[in-house]
């Protein structure tokens, strides 16, 4: 169940977590341009390709790649598990278990992910370093 009141709060944690385990005090250009994406391929492809994209082996290798990795990784480990993020494998076997033996779960955990990234989004841009508003 998605609880809306806190869903932004969820998303705020999950942008700072993402900072301190990155070591830096705002999100840059990249890690924003990769939250962006981050978005549009759930909004397109799903929960599931997103997680796909993580576990993807070297066929992507690249500097593209090598900037949204940390950030997706990050974020999508502590939205499956707040507590201890997944490795890229738990990730994806999480992700692959969930839409093959509870579709409709999936279902709801999918939208509750497109709904997240909204917020990842807002707070990605407020903690960025060309942000008006400084938080940190």
């Amino acid at each position: 169940m998605v609880k809306p009141e806190q869903i932004s709060l969820t998303a705020h944690k999950h942008i700072q977590t993402y900072l301190e385990s990155s070591a830096k005090t705002a999100i840059d250009k990249e890690d924003l341009n990769a939250i962006l994406r981050l978005s549009q391929h759930l909004r397109v492809f799903g929960l599931l390709s997103a997680a796909a994209y993580v576990k993807q082996t070297n066929a992507q290798e690249g500097k593209v790649r090598s900037r949204i990795l940390p950030v997706w990784k990050s974020l999508l480990g502590q939205f499956i598990n707040p507590q201890k993020p997944p490795s890229e494998d738990e990730l994806r076997e999480a992700i692959v278990k969930m839409a093959r033996t509870e579709p409709a779960k999936y279902m709801a955990t999918w939208s509750k992910a497109m709904m997240l990234s909204n917020h990842w989004n807002f707070w990605a841009r407020a903690y960025s370093a060309t942000s008006p508003i400084r938080l940190r």
